[in-house]
């Protein structure tokens, strides 16, 4: 595996002129997969769910389009196996193929492989492609536009719902999306607008004027949304702003802090905020015990007493048929909630050496080399990497399963250089 340069030798990582050129259909076909998802989640909150019996099928037929135009039509075909840390997405995969047999329920781990596969593939080589036609710097303009672009889609269905009044929507479904989604948006298209107009030089002034606008909406949306995980990935992203930009005017800084202490001091200040309804509940969880990790602990438990497990997992999506088989203190009756977290969805569902390898090279080079390359700059990382903490993103369907992926695909094709022609790894 190639490592990058040492940051002594890197350009800054500002965002560079993008070359103009015709229509990249290979990026258009990415925004729409990206938008789908986004979409498809209003839909099914606006009918109960039964949109999905449509969207569902037009994924997958649009994400076979995007394969097969990846694939099949582009001139540039010769580059999509060149990328050497492709072998990882391989690697992974093969891992958990290693592993199916062991699992509790074999149809069903297959399904959810079988379902996920596609997608990383097309992921992996359309970051390839990305890597092949322009620089590191421009891939990630890229990819933080489109998600700046889309995630501001909730925070309009939430403005066209008339909720704006609203001080807590804890809990509910409002303009076809419920609480959590609106947190997510918010947190993402909050981090990217930071970084997007923070480097705005490059930026079209239609998106410079959006970000302008809805920057207010979204932080009123996200206090009142109550998203426990959307107060922390922007918090989060504010603290890399204040201690790791190097672009930042030092009285700017402190100007923000105050700002920032004024506004949570009046959310704490108001006892019907959905600040203090989430604090509220939160310290409920912590007297009374929380559920999900209620079932973690059980997962746990059963590992200790049934040693070979950890290395093999209860197989992909089959804890609850592994737990009911293997423990008797898990009664599905009473625990009927799911982990609603990506990482130890992976961890119980295929074990500690796939879990260990899917930390080291998705995760934590996505952490070093944003650290070491972007965090001086960038803000964006929060949200894609800690929202998967709250809720599972190794469904393709999911909320932020795309940007969670694809920053990690970028990373792990990701070489820092001097030079402006795209490198690849």
């Amino acid at each position: 595996m190639q490592y990058p340069v040492r940051e002594s030798d890197v350009l800054p990582a500002a965002i560079p002129v993008l070359p103009k050129k015709r229509i990249d259909w290979n990026e258009v076909l990415l925004f729409i997969n990206i938008a789908s998802v986004v979409i498809s989640y209003w839909l099914a909150g606006l009918t109960d769910m039964m949109s999905n019996y449509l969207t569902k099928p037009l994924r997958i037929v649009l994400l076979a389009v995007s394969l097969y135009y990846l694939f099949g039509l582009s001139r540039k075909q010769k580059y999509y196996f060149t990328g050497k840390n492709s072998w990882v997405l391989w690697v992974f995969v093969l891992g958990n193929l290693y592993v199916l047999p062991f699992s509790f329920t074999f149809l069903g781990s297959f399904e959810k492989i079988a379902n996920l596969l596609p997608f990383l593939v097309y992921m992996n080589y359309l970051l390839v492609y990305l890597y092949r036609n322009y620089t590191p710097e421009q891939v990630l303009q890229k990819l933080m536009r489109y998600f700046n672009l889309i995630y501001v889609f909730p925070v309009l269905a939430f403005i066209f719902s008339g909720s704006l009044g609203d001080e807590n929507i804890y809990g509910e479904n409002v303009g076809g999306y419920y609480n959590n989604h609106y947190g997510w948006a918010c947190a993402v298209f909050l981090a990217t607008s930071l970084d997007l107009y923070r480097n705005r030089k490059e930026l079209p002034l239609y998106h410079v004027w959006l970000i302008r606008i809805m920057i207010p909406f979204a932080l009123v949306l996200l206090a009142v949304s109550g998203s426990r995980s959307g107060y922390v990935s922007v918090a989060l992203s504010y603290l890399i702003f204040i201690l790791r930009g190097t672009k930042i005017n030092f009285f700017v800084k402190i100007f923000s802090v105050f700002i920032v202490m004024f506004l949570c001091l009046q959310l704490y200040g108001d006892p019907n905020s959905a600040l203090n309804k989430r604090i509220n509940k939160t310290q409920t969880q912590l007297e009374k015990g929380d559920e999900r990790r209620e079932l973690a602990n059980l997962c746990f438990d059963t590992f200790s007493e049934n040693p070979t497990l950890v290395l093999t997992g209860f197989g992909f999506y089959a804890y609850k048929e592994a737990l009911q088989e293997l423990n008797d203190k898990y009664n599905p009756e009473t625990l009927r909630i799911n982990f609603h977290n990506s990482y130890y969805e992976l961890l119980f569902g295929c074990g500690i050496i796939i879990f260990t390898f899917f930390l080291f090279f998705f995760v934590g080079r996505t952490l070093v080399f944003f650290f070491r390359y972007h965090s001086s700059v960038y803000t964006f990382l929060p949200p894609v990497l800690l929202i998967p903490f709250f809720e599972n993103n190794f469904n393709p369907g999911q909320f932020l399963f795309f940007p969670w992926f694809l920053i990690m695909f970028y990373y792990l094709h990701y070489t820092a250089t001097t030079q402006t022609s795209p490198v690849l790894t």
